[in-house]
């Protein structure tokens, strides 16, 4: 029989899981007008056998390249300061995979997209400086949209 602190790490577990489905549930229905047309949401991909879901993938017609971009509900500020690194590389190798997998049909775009900024210090420029030299774009929705605030 499962102890209490299982218990309680499994619903935490849950928890972030229903979090992360909501805001992508949330963030997918942003995408409005001929951008929702064109938008495939949970693209399917494949690179070296290994297959991948890309939450928005959109082909920008007028200039030619991929755009891919993935949702992530991390919650920045409740990780401990040691993790923060290795969660953004985390992150930075799957969308690159996504990108190598796409490169074939010409030039790809990428963004991740996170509900909210960190608020603590020194935490946002962290991660948006690591991402930087990946050539991934990161976008806080928090400050494009006031409802999430």
């Amino acid at each position: 029989m499962p102890d209490n602190k299982s218990e309680s790490s499994w619903q935490q577990f849950l928890d972030r899981i229903r979090r992360g489905r909501k805001f992508e549930n949330w963030e997918r229905g942003q995408w409005i007008d001929d951008l929702n047309e064109r938008a495939v949401f949970e693209a399917g991909t494949v690179l070296k056998g290994k297959r991948g879901r890309i939450d928005i993938k959109l082909f920008d017609e007028e200039e030619g390249h991929t755009i891919i971009a993935e949702i992530k509900a991390t919650d920045w500020d409740r990780m401990r300061p040691h993790r923060v690194r290795p969660n953004v590389l985390r992150h930075a190798r799957q969308i690159w995979r996504y990108i190598e997998a796409e490169l074939e049909a010409g030039d790809v775009l990428s963004a991740i997209i996170y509900p909210k900024t960190p608020e603590t210090p020194g935490r946002k420029e962290q991660i948006e400086a690591i991402l930087h030299e990946k050539w991934i774009q990161v976008v806080w929705r928090d400050e494009r949209d006031e409802t999430l605030k």
